[in-house]
């Protein structure tokens, strides 16, 4: 989600903070011309009727009205349903809120003071909010990357026990087929210990289909018209497969809300932070603001680019079904970020030389997606 800064609008005289918890709302009403709160309450949040109710009190009272609250763990429950009562409502990003040093106090009450004057004053980031379709889709990609975390914990979690317990493998790299026999054949003296392995790896082995079944899924959902064409343009890229193509699609939406790359490079947080006074320039690691999910996919991907430029033979098949002028965007970004790695990689290390080729990876997509593109 992301992305544009809030507006203050001459036609709209109350703006409405919404401190949203699990069981409660806080909201807060700012009255521009008094420039000042003049109502403050709290309502259940877990009867919609309190909703409906506090809806229809505003009206009666203040007329049109603008809300907002800041992206939580409660999403896009409460955003739809304010929309289907007919409430302009935004979700703020929680980073863009002003903090004041000293404030020691924090409440309910004023947070959702402080969300309607600075609301009110336009001083507020929204969050680009992806339709349901996308949203859907979107759950599937990061499930994966959730098995994919629980895949490797439980890994490190058998190898380490197996170590504890005097039993090491040096006879190559871990979970080879080779290795597989190896564990297979590996006796422990306790016979508790022996049900604790077999356990972990019946547990790899059920992670392991559940990401097959996943991959299948989103597989299916690529299919969709909307997707055909974005993911076609994104696997004409080195290092960027259905996988990482969909991630990236659901993640972002439609690459052209961004009106220069180097602002979709600072919403994947991929820019250097700055600490700059006077004439001193000191720039530091990146923000890592914005979308980690997107950001971590394109790092991956990035890690392509430090080999010598060649057209492998899926990538070949991949640019078959793309445009001449896809496929001439994807050369050029093989060129120029292999020839960038080498000169970074003189006087910084490989993991930072690989962010820096993210960052400009990002650039050679947005060009790529500036064809017409149907997607959030």
């Amino acid at each position: 989600m992301l992305s544009q800064p809030t507006t203050p609008s001459s036609r709209t005289r109350y703006f409405i903070g919404l401190d949203v918890h699990r069981d409660t709302i806080a909201p807060c009403v700012y009255d521009v011309d008094l420039r000042r709160p003049c109502d403050e309450r709290e309502f259940s949040a877990q009867k919609p009727e309190h909703l409906s109710r506090f809806v229809a009190s505003m009206r009666s009272k203040y007329g049109d009205f603008r809300c907002c609250y800041g992206a939580s763990f409660c999403g896009t429950a409460l955003y739809e349903a304010l929309t289907a009562l007919g409430v302009d409502c935004v979700i703020i990003a929680p980073g863009s809120i002003p903090r004041r040093n000293g404030d020691r106090i924090k409440t309910d009450r004023r947070d959702a003071r402080k969300l309607a004057e600075y609301f009110a004053a336009g001083l507020l980031t929204e969050c680009f909010i992806l339709d349901s379709e996308l949203r859907s889709v979107r759950s599937l990609v990061r499930s994966r990357e959730a098995l994919i975390k629980n895949l490797h914990r439980s890994k490190m979690q058998v190898i380490h026990f197996l170590h504890g317990r005097g039993h090491s493998y040096n006879a190559g790299g871990y979970w080879t087929q080779k290795f597989m026999v190896w564990i297979n054949k590996v006796e422990l003296d306790q016979s508790n210990d022996a049900q604790v392995l077999r356990g972990n790896l019946e547990d790899i082995i059920y992670i392991q289909s559940r990401i097959r079944e996943v991959e299948q899924q989103i597989r299916t959902a690529s299919e969709s018209s909307r997707f055909q064409e974005p993911i076609r343009i994104l696997q004409g890229f080195r290092g960027i497969g259905l996988i990482t193509a969909m991630q990236l699609v659901c993640e972002i939406g439609d690459f052209r809300r961004f009106e220069k790359p180097t602002a979709l490079m600072a919403y994947l947080g991929l820019v250097p932070s700055q600490r700059s006074s006077g004439n001193t320039i000191r720039s530091g690691s990146i923000t890592k603001t914005g979308n980690v999910h997107a950001r971590k996919a394109l790092v991956s991907a990035a890690w392509k680019y430090i080999h010598y430029p060649r057209i492998s033979a899926s990538l070949g098949e991949r640019q078959k079904q793309c445009s001449a002028r896809t496929v001439a965007i994807s050369q050029r970004a093989q060129k120029r970020l292999h020839q960038r790695y080498r000169a970074l990689t003189k006087r910084k290390p490989p993991k930072v030389a690989v962010v820096a080729l993210a960052r400009e990876l990002v650039g050679f997509l947005w060009e790529a997606m500036q064809s017409p593109v149907q997607t959030a």
